[in-house]
């Protein structure tokens, strides 16, 4: 801990500012923007997924700073492009609410789906979008 204060306080004397330094679900700020960096996502996470014999797809991701947490913005896009158009699911959940189960249903083989995870923190703070795409080989 006492590292990361050393760098960020360095980044401030040389006038790089230090935003937000994570450690250990601690937040650290100091001037400039307000950047927080996104949750880490576990799966799915670039690979390709079988459905086979299964009821729910589950999305799992590294969870921290759940006392400051209000709630996770989750959404699903069909395809790469994460756009508003190939939107198929948005929903917030709150931190105790994990891992995220959604039904196969909702997806088909041979596509390639987007999910976005985006922390909201108990103020509205919100940190960086974390995303990662996958593909359905098998149903």
């Amino acid at each position: 801990m006492k590292l990361i204060r050393a760098v960020c306080a360095a980044l401030l004397l040389v006038g790089a500012g230090c935003a937000a330094v994570s450690y250990a679900g601690m937040l650290f700020k100091g001037s400039g923007s307000n950047f927080v960096p996104g949750p880490t996502l576990l799966s799915p996470v670039t690979e390709d997924i079988v459905l086979t014999g299964k009821d729910f797809l589950e999305f799992k991701w590294i969870r921290t700073d759940l006392v400051r947490t209000d709630h996770f913005d989750f959404r699903l896009y069909k395809g790469y492009a994460a756009t508003a158009s190939n939107r198929i699911f948005k929903q917030q959940f709150l931190a105790a609410q994990y891992p995220v189960k959604l039904p196969v249903s909702m997806f088909e083989a041979g596509q390639v789906y987007t999910w976005v995870l985006i922390q909201v923190y108990l103020g509205g703070e919100k940190g960086d979008k974390s995303f990662s795409s996958f593909k359905i080989i098998e149903k």
